[in-house]
């Protein structure tokens, strides 16, 4: 098995213990952490660019717009 399929399926296996609700409080804190460990990028990889593009397409758009703020406009 993959390291990443195995990473999901422990991911999955801690995430549905969790859901069971009988759990101390402090066992299933560290499942949370231990979830969050998983999760974290695998060695060598890059960071996620979700959403990068779009939010400098935004910044562009809202940098280019004059603002203003009330009172009597430019001469």
């Amino acid at each position: 098995m993959a390291p990443e399929e195995t990473r999901t399926r422990l991911i999955a296996q801690i995430a549905s213990l969790l859901n069971d609700g009988t759990m101390p409080a402090d066992a299933r804190a560290a499942g949370l952490t231990l979830i969050g460990w998983l999760a974290r990028r695998m060695p060598g990889e890059a960071p996620s660019r979700d959403g990068v593009d779009e939010m400098c397409r935004r910044a562009a758009v809202l940098s280019c717009r004059p603002r203003r703020m009330g009172g009597r406009r430019p001469r």
